[in-house]
């Protein structure tokens, strides 16, 4: 768990950074041309770091809209938000029949000599490769691969929240259908990269893991 925190901490900074450049881009879509006109010139980066100083109220405000917009969401309905599949949608589930055998890296006899017969029920399946994962969630591998599936998927369902919300408030201020409608699109279309990203930064993860397990049962 303390891993996964500290995983999180690292990722902090790019959820906070994703989350005003939202604010710009919402700006720029509702009040334009006064947003852009506020934000150009030579002094723009200047702006935008004081905004994500340690201890400003920008940032403290950008804080606060990410601890409520990752709050809004259950768990396990993030995760069928972010991997498309309403049962057993965490990728582990299917660690031991579909990516470990697909996997080069993973021998598969070497990891049923070690763990005894292995499963196929989903539910078995990720229970088994979660009690694996715990043992080797320190390599280097697994750190990088388990990192970048947390932060696609955290912003993954800030993008999604965002399509959901803002695109009407965009509407109310600009009265422009088309470009709130634009708008819309645009957000849902980073929601899905983003979704997309993190299953494969997820099913990268149960590979190295996997890869890890047979190589130390060599």
């Amino acid at each position: 768990m303390s891993g996964q925190t500290s995983l999180k901490a690292q990722n902090a900074w790019l959820i906070r950074a994703v989350l005003a450049i939202h604010a710009v881009i919402f700006a720029c879509v509702a009040f334009e041309p006064v947003a852009l006109t506020q934000l150009a010139g030579p002094n723009a980066l200047e702006k935008v770091k004081a905004a994500l100083a340690p201890g400003s109220l920008s940032l403290a405000i950008i804080v606060l809209a990410k601890l409520i917009l990752l709050g809004l969401v259950p768990a396990q309905l993030r995760d069928r938000l972010i991997h498309w599949r309403w049962r057993h949608p965490l990728p582990g589930s299917r660690a031991f029949s579909r990516f470990g055998p697909s996997d080069p890296r993973a021998d598969m006899a070497r990891l049923e000599t070690a763990y005894g017969p292995l499963p196929t029920d989903p539910g078995e399946q990720s229970r088994l490769f979660y009690k694996i994962y715990s043992a080797y969630s320190d390599r280097v591998g697994v750190l990088d691969a388990h990192g970048s599936y947390l932060a696609a998927r955290d912003i993954g369902i800030i993008n999604l929240i965002l399509f959901i919300l803002l695109p009407g408030f965009a509407w109310w201020a600009t009265a422009d259908v088309y470009r709130a409608a634009m708008y819309a699109c645009a957000l849902f279309s980073a929601y899905v990269l983003t979704a997309a990203a993190a299953q494969v930064y997820g099913v990268r993860l149960v590979e190295n893991v996997l890869a890890a397990a047979s190589a130390d049962h060599d």
